[in-house]
């Protein structure tokens, strides 16, 4: 009966914490983030479309205005360090 438990417990935790992961986030100076999925890292700038309508149209943002950007699967990139 345990390892019954044990494998409902890591089914669990897997289906809960999965969406955390499910999209980039793009953290702006100003302190926002964005979720989204970056389609393009440019030399000045990202593009992107937010997480909630990828059907939706391509936004661009300067790296200018960001301090970083995680993906989903868990790395990142710093573009501002103070």
């Amino acid at each position: 009966m345990k390892p019954f438990r044990t494998s409902i417990f890591t089914l669990f935790v897997l289906f809960v914490f999965q969406p955390v992961f499910a999209q980039d986030v793009i953290t702006t100076r100003n302190g926002e983030d964005i979720q989204a999925k970056i389609l393009e890292v440019g030399l000045t700038d990202i593009k992107y479309k937010k997480f909630e309508n990828l059907e939706g149209p391509t936004y661009s943002i300067s790296k200018d205005e960001l301090i970083m950007v995680r993906y989903e699967n868990g790395s990142k990139d710093i573009f501002y360090e103070e």
